[in-house]
């Protein structure tokens, strides 16, 4: 009885939540116009609209800046420290639901520490959730965060939620299962994949109701506020690439859980390129897939091992490719 009663309050309270979207921006300049513009359509939401640039070529800043001093001139834009000092000398000012910042981060410290700018600032707005967005996302259902965040407070055990993510080409992107023990080891067949059955890491879930699963891509998802301050954010460990399995790991370590949403979607806009296949994008990736093994994986030392000399062995390969860098 006093669980349901705890969830009637949750629910009751959400139309006076508020929510944070931070969106972390590197020269994305249309892509972020998009996007922003699209979660600002949101309904039946407290929202604030974190936007950080981390560190973008001085012209793809600058068109930021134009769009925003046209779309919304009230604003706020400077450095974080700028941003909070405002946000603690206006409160009633920054209580105003929709209220727009630009964060002009100076160093690219990487995906995590970006957005972890981005979501300080969401915790001392005094937000219960934060959505995390890649600025090619497009969202176009007003009711989409509304409804993740139902089911988000539903428990107070869902730390994470997710909608349902579809991909330019029509394909699913949530939910996702970590690869095992024996498919990492193997890493040949990612550059035989041609002559042997593709493996695949997205869960095929048949349910037309919220469900936990073990993990959901970084590219849009709603984090509890809560969760994140008593994990002391994002891990900034990482540059770039394993965010989702540290965070699914630090999920599970907590005892919370991740839950997949089939009923709302988002699309991730995102075009490959060769620049996401190269051997230095490669290289950064064992770089962080290492750490996620040694930190967060409960493999055993043996396993740890020989993961690692695999890796040592695709490491080598990538430098010779890319031409020893």
């Amino acid at each position: 009885m006093k669980s349901n009663q705890a969830k009637q309050r949750c629910y009751s309270n959400l139309s006076t939540q508020r929510i944070a979207a931070v969106i972390l921006n590197y020269n994305s300049e249309k892509d972020i116009q998009v996007c922003a513009e699209q979660i600002a359509r949101q309904l039946n939401v407290r929202l604030s609209i974190i936007i950080v640039d981390n560190a973008s070529r001085p012209e793809s800043l600058d068109a930021v800046r134009s769009w925003l001093a046209e779309w919304r001139p009230n604003a706020v834009r400077g450095t974080a420290e700028e941003v909070l000092t405002w946000v603690r000398q206006n409160a009633a000012l920054a209580a105003e639901s929709g209220r727009v910042y630009l964060i002009e981060n100076h160093e690219n410290r990487g995906y995590s520490a970006g957005n972890n700018i981005g979501i300080r600032l969401a915790d001392a707005l005094g937000t219960v959730g934060v959505l995390i967005a890649n600025p090619d996302m497009r969202i176009e259902d007003q009711h989409y965060l509304k409804e993740l965040s139902r089911h988000l407070f539903a428990d107070p055990l869902n730390f994470v939620a997710a909608s349902r993510i579809i991909a330019l080409q029509g394909n699913d992107q949530n939910p996702l299962r970590e690869a095992t023990f024996w498919e990492e080891l193997f890493w040949p067949r990612w550059y035989l994949r041609r002559f042997f059955k593709q493996i695949s890491y997205i869960l095929s879930i048949n349910e037309d109701k919220p469900i936990p699963v073990p993990k959901v891509s970084g590219c849009c998802m709603l984090l509890r506020m809560d969760f994140l301050r008593q994990i002391g954010y994002l891990d900034e460990n990482v540059f770039l690439y394993c965010e989702e399995p540290i965070l699914s790991a630090r999920v599970h370590a907590a005892k919370g859980k991740i839950l997949y949403v089939p009923t709302v979607t988002a699309v991730h806009a995102h075009v490959s390129s060769e620049k996401g296949n190269s051997a230095s994008r490669m290289l950064q990736f064992i770089k962080s897939r290492k750490y996620y093994l040694k930190t967060y994986s409960s493999y055993s030392r043996w396993q740890l091992g020989l993961l690692s000399a695999s890796y040592a062995v695709l490491k080598t390969y990538n430098r010779v490719r890319g031409g020893g860098r």
